[in-house]
């Protein structure tokens, strides 16, 4: 979708641009963590711990981080970005 939008919003000045975050220290992260807590035995902080040591920043993306990426790409410094899924995952591969 984001190659198909590109290519038909370059003539007339449309960018588009994918952000695809891994963890998110997010609501929903905690709530998911809290999930998993519950199944495995665990608390939902060493759930959150365990999803953030599966990065190889051992850390989650703060939603900060996505904003500014995010308003970046909006911005009249990106015109020049298009048709890129750019991952924020912390140095994670999966």
């Amino acid at each position: 979708m984001t190659r198909a939008v590109a290519l038909e919003g370059a003539p007339h000045g449309v960018t588009c641009v994918s952000v695809s975050p891994g963890w998110v220290e997010t609501d929903m992260l905690r709530e998911s963590a809290a999930i998993l807590a519950s199944k495995s035995g665990r608390s939902q902080a060493e759930e959150i711990a365990i999803m953030g040591s599966s990065n190889p920043q051992n850390r989650l993306i703060q939603p900060s981080e996505i904003s500014a990426l995010v308003a970046f790409c909006c911005s009249d410094a990106a015109a020049g970005l298009t048709m890129e899924d750019i991952q924020v995952t912390a140095g994670a591969l999966w």
